[in-house]
């Protein structure tokens, strides 16, 4: 889904044309069929550039070219250095020192230094880029020697290095892009479908709408990747994406496999389950029929999780207690749904229950089960797919959208609850469907982001999101796993959260 974050809204903060064939200049390693992993897209790249995209679809390719100074542990939300060693925080929480790796090299061959950074963290400072709101709050950066980075920032921010882990978080882009192919857009044209990163695979290939191209570096710091090549086609059709894996002709379905199928999966195919930070979540249109109170808590009631959660995704999801994903702070409470009936209002329209085309594999097995809950409670209702672009516009006038209860798995830009807030709870989100808060919710968001202590940052969220819940505008449904079904013995795919529907292609292996 188009991305938003909250923080670009509270600070002020033509993608390219198709373009084939290029990439970076260095790369190592021989391709032969057994080291190919051969995956799928279910949606174009739009653009490659890692200052510059909200697109989910590219983020496992962008992650195998570009890396931050930090990512999160594998399965965990545990702070790690990737670039940086390590790092020291200073100056009431203003002042960031990262001390960073002396042997990494950039695909144009030189060498990563502090001044390197700097000019990448200047580049995505840049607000013509869309997401330059992650520094929003840097004061000033120095380079006090070649392996040591300096970040201060104009006052404290307690989830300032989930930022920088998130998988849109600032990456470090080498000279060779931000210097000899600047341009006069600050190397945007050309970093659309280029790349000059620290990653071990270069981008050598970027065919838009068609097929990607990454190749072993063979100059990369960390443990070598054991592909030489990952061939990435783009197959919107998630069945056609099932036909092919089962052919051979893919090596895994990333994402989207229908959760009701996966107990005819069989040798060779397998399955992996992990934790992307995943929450199956219902937006409610207050703003169309259901703007009675009391029609939304009967909607509320007749939905709620326990009953169906297990039979749409069996083991591999579990009722959410919080608009939080579970790996994240939860409230000392979990959210109670009303009871049934929960409320009168005279008779009730039709409830029209929505997801996204190219979420079908997973929602329509939940929009199905819904319906035949609110039927049961004596609501008329019906389910249908719309093209995700349809849904991400209905914010701008919410009364006038032919949805009242929309189905959707919404993953956060990091691990911390200031961006699942951001992302889907304020208004003026597109990630937020239906363009709903509450003064009071606003009023206590505002004030999290501005506390030194996380802990009470988390308290003020948890409070507006209840009062977004208790008003039946948000309704958590599950803490769901993502999916990949792959073929053979691929091994060691070092998922992360808040990263969804990707694996690690610097990890991946076979046997």
């Amino acid at each position: 889904m188009f991305r938003k974050s909250w923080m670009q809204l509270v600070l002020g903060g033509a993608l390219c044309a198709a373009v084939a064939g290029c990439g970076s200049s260095s790369s190592g390693g021989s391709s032969s069929s057994s080291r190919d992993l051969k995956i799928a897209y279910q949606a174009n790249i739009a653009s490659f550039d890692p200052d510059n995209s909200f697109e989910v679809a590219g983020l496992g390719a962008i992650r195998a070219v570009y890396q931050g100074l930090v990512t999160y542990s594998p399965n965990s939300t545990k702070l790690v250095g990737l670039l940086a060693k390590n790092w020291t925080i200073s100056g009431g929480g203003t002042t960031y020192t990262f001390h960073l790796r002396s042997d990494v090299k950039f695909h144009d061959g030189t060498a990563m230094t502090s001044k390197s950074v700097k000019a990448a963290f200047t580049r995505r400072s840049n607000p013509k880029l869309i997401l330059s709101y992650f520094l929003a709050g840097v004061k000033s950066m120095s380079t006090p020697d070649p392996h040591t980075f300096v970040v201060k920032l104009s006052g404290p921010e307690p989830y300032f290095l989930d930022s920088l882990a998130s998988a849109w978080g600032p990456k470090v882009v080498g000279p060779d892009a931000l210097q000899a192919h600047a341009g006069k857009d600050v190397s945007m044209s050309y970093l659309n479908t280029h790349a000059d990163g620290t990653g071990p695979f270069t981008l050598t290939n970027f065919s838009q709408g068609q097929s990607y191209t990454l190749t072993r570096f063979a100059n990369y710091w960390g443990r070598k990747p054991y592909f030489n090549t990952v061939k990435i086609s783009v197959i919107p059709n998630i069945e056609q994406q099932i036909l092919q894996l089962r052919n051979g002709q893919l090596d895994m379905v990333l994402h989207g496999y229908p959760y009701d199928q996966l107990k005819t999966v069989s040798s060779p195919l397998n399955i992996f389950a992990y934790n992307d930070l995943g929450l199956e979540m219902g937006y409610i249109n207050t703003s169309g029929p259901l703007k009675n109170p009391a029609w939304r808590k009967r909607v509320a009631a007749a939905v709620n999780p326990s009953g169906w959660v297990s039979q749409a995704f069996g083991s591999r999801a579990t009722v959410a207690h919080s608009l939080f994903p579970k790996l994240m702070p939860q409230p000392g409470s979990p959210l109670a749904y009303p009871p049934a009936p929960g409320g009168g209002g005279g008779a009730m329209p039709t409830v029209r229950v929505v997801y996204t085309q190219e979420e079908a594999g997973v929602q329509q097995r939940v929009g199905d089960l819904l319906v035949a809950r609110l039927q049961a409670a004596g609501i008329k209702a019906s389910a249908r797919s719309v093209p995700q672009a349809q849904l991400t516009s209905w914010y701008k006038k919410p009364g006038a959208a032919p949805a009242d209860l929309v189905i959707v798995q919404e993953n956060p830009d990091d691990a911390s609850p200031q961006s699942m807030v951001g992302d889907f709870y304020v208004a003026g989100s597109p990630l937020n469907v239906f363009n709903y808060t509450t003064p009071g919710a606003n009023a206590l968001f505002q004030k999290a982001f501005k506390q030194r202590s996380e802990q009470t940052a988390n308290s003020l969220y948890f409070a507006g999101t209840k009062m977004l819940f208790d008003r039946g505008a948000f309704l958590p449904f599950a803490d769901l796993k993502d999916i990949i079904v792959y073929r053979g013995n691929l091994t060691d795919f070092s998922p992360v959260p808040a990263v969804p529907w990707n694996i690690d292609l610097g990890t991946v292996r076979r046997g």
